[in-house]
């Protein structure tokens, strides 16, 4: 697969230098950029927060276009089905992946996959900030973050997590570290399940999206201890950072991006990402992010790339430094 995904890098350099570059031959249509449906791959399952804002962004971009943007959905694998699908297309705009942080995770966590994420891509922009509560079970009795972890330092204390090499297992790896304590990870088949193991307290902790947990942390099952974005969100104002509370540099966005083929020409990039941003600025896209826990996030493509590249070495010193390793 490592030889596929080269040999692939190589040709499209040797075509650059032959003077055939994709870019030079799709010119001539540029003006009539869109003229068929464009299709945005997900590697979630429908009804997820990937899917959710994937659907409206995907619908708004739709009008501003004059193409149906049509989603399609290919999970598995933490998302690496349908960045395979995507890398694999035509570099010609009309297939678009929605990534998530955990694309930038998994160039580190897995051997073998068939692209490479900062060679075959190139951002179009991000689309929204997707915070992770920490949240503990009430009958742990730490009301704070203080207390948790004089709590934690006792022992015994599981996290679960929605799969082996989520940002919710690096994001508990790093705070752990940080914090001076052990805990054992206890993976799940998914978010859903990994929220309900901490509300029947099979464990104590998770990073936990906002709109399932915080109905239990109002109900008093769960305590919301810390935000893992930043900022605070409008979502859970009353819920502090890490950073507020002492963790500098401890963040774990969940973010989602649009990204396309790395050799998609420009004009079609700035097109797809004009029509994104002003998706972005309509009151009622915010209103409906709001729903799944998210704010809106705009990056120009050049920006979208390097925070990509950046995220990937980010999570690949965290992997590093709390000596993880996954078979």
């Amino acid at each position: 697969m490592t030889y596929s995904r080269n040999w692939r890098i190589a040709a499209r350099k040797f075509a650059v230098m032959l003077g055939l570059s994709v870019t030079l031959v799709a010119s001539p249509t540029l003006a009539d950029f869109p003229e068929k449906p464009i299709t945005l791959m997900l590697g979630s399952t429908p009804g997820s927060a990937p899917d959710t804002l994937g659907r409206i962004v995907a619908q708004r971009m739709a009008a501003i276009l004059g193409q149906p943007v049509v989603v399609e959905n290919r999970q598995g694998a933490n998302g690496s089905i349908a960045a395979t699908q995507v890398a694999q297309a035509d570099p010609d705009g009309y297939t678009m992946m929605l990534a998530t942080a955990v694309h930038s995770i998994t160039p580190t966590t897995r051997k073998d996959l068939e692209y490479d994420f900062i060679e075959d891509f190139r951002g179009v922009g991000m689309i929204a900030s997707v915070p992770l509560l920490f949240v503990v079970n009430n009958e742990l009795g730490t009301p704070d973050m203080a207390s948790f972890v004089e709590r934690a330092k006792m022992g015994d204390i599981f996290y679960s997590v929605p799969g082996i090499g989520s940002i919710q297992q690096l994001a508990s790896e790093e705070f752990s570290k940080r914090a001076g304590i052990e805990m054992t990870v206890v993976p799940y088949r998914g978010g859903g399940n990994a929220t309900k193991a901490v509300i029947s307290n099979e464990v104590q902790l998770f990073f936990a999206g906002i709109p399932p947990a915080l109905p239990h942390v109002k109900s008093g099952v769960l305590t919301a201890l810390a935000i893992s974005t930043p900022e605070r969100s409008p979502a859970a104002p009353d819920v502090p950072t890490m950073i507020e509370l002492g963790y500098e540099g401890l963040t774990a966005d969940n973010w989602h991006a649009l990204y396309v083929r790395s050799e998609t020409p420009d004009e079609i990039v700035t097109m797809l990402s004009d029509a994104l941003t002003e998706a972005l600025k309509l009151p009622e896209v915010a209103e409906q992010f709001l729903n799944v826990g998210a704010t809106p996030w705009i990056k120009t493509p050049d920006e979208q790339t390097a925070f990509g590249h950046q995220e990937v070495t980010r999570w690949r010193n965290v992997v590093d430094e709390a000596g993880l390793t996954f078979d």
